[in-house]
């Protein structure tokens, strides 16, 4: 049986598509969690939303009465929800571990400072551990 011998040139475009599809795999994004909320005179629902550090998270909200706000401030997060059950589309992915307060940020009413819920985010399997 006779060897063949290649070029470092044919042996790269031989193993490009093997790097090529492995570089793929690594660089794929995980999709996100999605997580449904409704906003209404004066509560979100759920009122407390558990993700995990690195978790993508897409938050689908609507409402089902007035035009509301949800504010998370130390993400950053700050959206209108407008009347009429249009979905607003939030993602985000939390970089450290608390308790963060999500709040109501177009006034909605008399109590609209009781209008709030809390992102809860946690270490991967701190959940699970409890």
């Amino acid at each position: 049986m006779t060897s063949v011998r290649r070029s470092p040139l044919a042996r790269f475009l031989l193993a490009l598509p093997l790097v090529t599809l492995a570089a793929g795999a690594v660089l794929a994004a995980p999709e996100p969690r999605v997580i449904e909320v409704t906003a209404r005179r004066f509560a979100f629902d759920p009122a407390e939303i558990q993700v995990e550090i690195g978790e993508p998270v897409r938050l689908q909200v609507h409402s089902e009465d007035g035009l509301h706000g949800l504010a998370i401030k130390k993400l950053k997060i700050n959206k209108d929800i407008p009347r009429g059950g249009e979905v607003v589309t939030i993602n985000f992915t939390a970089k450290e571990a608390g308790r963060f307060p999500i709040m109501c940020s177009e006034y909605c009413g008399e109590d609209h400072d009781k209008m709030q819920g809390m992102l809860v985010v946690t270490t991967p399997g701190e959940a699970e551990t409890k």
